[in-house]
């Protein structure tokens, strides 16, 4: 066991040998170009008729310009921002000017509910971003029906009359609580929600089946932040590869045909280009082994979404909402978002703390240590 040599020993002998038979021979030759970039993938989402890339972009809180153009030359399309990220539209702005503007697809939020106030954040959208329309036009962050009230329909589909957005649609985390309500009222044309190896399946499967079904285009979010930040070593010991988490839950996405695109957020050129490979890359058993085994090591601390918990809290915690919060920072290194959107809850609840508590009701079906998590997140955050 000990005289034969490990497949690494045997793999760098044979990547050597054709180095050694250059330099013996003592020719000179010309650098060796980088690798071409493969064809982006384009779908159809939905009935928008709208063709965008299976990744696409999430500007985020700080959008590094650098990196944002680079996507813009390789051929990403679809771009992901929003009026609460600071100053995420007006940076991307200064990306996006002299760009044909027919190639980009620019998605942007309001925060608001009341018509007149939808229809000012449009205005102030449009002129940070230096355009006269988007393409899409999201109300933020809505997990109830009753975070959309009839004004706020008006409103949305009034701007889609004036030709100041092409289409409507909104972000949620929970789409099984909006799917009855975007299916009746037919006012939206696209929703973007939480869609990753993590939190998908059996509790995101059914809502996107139907909401495609009915010719709703699904943009995915969230679909590595379980996946980022780790280091990872590949289940045959070979030496740590961070980016092969996110790759994988990327191309496993995408292996979802009802998915239009996806918006992750990119720091950096080499995380983009990675990112890019997912749409030219089988999803493979290999990728399955190892979402599994991510899956199993974040088991204790990533909550996976399932609102099971709704309404289980003796104080009124919005258990999920709160431990989302935590993963902004614990899995994405964002402690202004999470500190900005626990700030948010209400003073009682932010007053609450869970260490008081002898014991908590919450038991997750799926190995969450919920108190632990909660405890963790009053004291960084509260």
């Amino acid at each position: 066991m000990g005289s034969q040599p490990s497949r690494r020993q045997f793999l760098q002998a044979g990547l050597a040998l054709p180095a050694a038979g250059v330099a013996s021979a003592g020719l000179d030759r010309a650098p060796v170009p980088p690798a071409p970039v493969p064809p982006a993938e384009y779908r159809t989402l939905g009935k928008t008729g709208l063709r965008v890339t299976g990744v696409g972009y999430g500007i985020g809180f700080v959008p590094i310009p650098e990196v944002v153009a680079r996507a813009l030359d390789m051929g990403i399309n679809y771009y992901d921002t929003s009026r609460d990220y600071g100053d995420s539209e007006k940076i991307f702005s200064g990306v996006i000017r002299g760009r044909q503007r027919d190639r980009i697809v620019i998605a942007t939020k309001s925060p608001s509910r009341r018509k007149a106030d939808i229809l000012k954040d449009l205005d102030t959208s449009l002129a940070a971003l230096g355009t006269d329309y988007v393409d899409i036009w999201h109300l933020h962050a809505r997990d109830t029906p009753a975070s959309i009230p009839d004004e706020a329909v008006e409103a949305m589909l009034e701007c889609k009359r004036s030709g100041k957005a092409r289409f409507v649609g909104f972000s949620c985390h929970d789409p099984n609580q909006m799917v009855d309500f975007v299916l009746e009222t037919k006012a939206f044309d696209v929703v973007q929600t939480t869609y990753s190896f993590p939190i998908g399946g059996r509790f995101r499967d059914r809502a996107i089946e139907r909401l495609a079904g009915a010719g709703v285009g699904i943009i995915a979010m969230k679909v590595v932040v379980a996946l980022t930040g780790l280091n990872l070593s590949s289940l045959d010991n070979e030496p740590p590869r961070k980016g092969d988490g996110p790759l994988a839950g990327i191309k496993w996405v995408l292996s979802n045909p009802a998915v239009g695109t996806t918006v992750p957020h990119m720091k950096t050129i080499p995380e983009l280009e990675m990112n890019f490979r997912a749409m030219s890359e089988p999803y493979t058993a290999a990728d399955e082994k190892l979402l599994y085994v991510l899956n199993e090591r974040i088991r204790p601390d990533y909550c996976r979404m399932c609102y099971e918990c709704t309404g289980k809290c003796p104080q009124g915690l919005p258990v999920t909402d709160m431990l989302r919060y935590l993963a902004y920072h614990d899995f994405c290194g964002n402690y202004h978002q999470a500190r900005m959107q626990f700030a948010l809850l209400p003073p009682d609840i932010r007053s609450v703390r869970c260490g008081d508590c002898a014991r908590c009701v919450i038991e997750c079906p799926n190995g969450v240590q919920v108190r632990d998590r909660l405890v963790r997140a009053q004291g960084l955050l509260a």
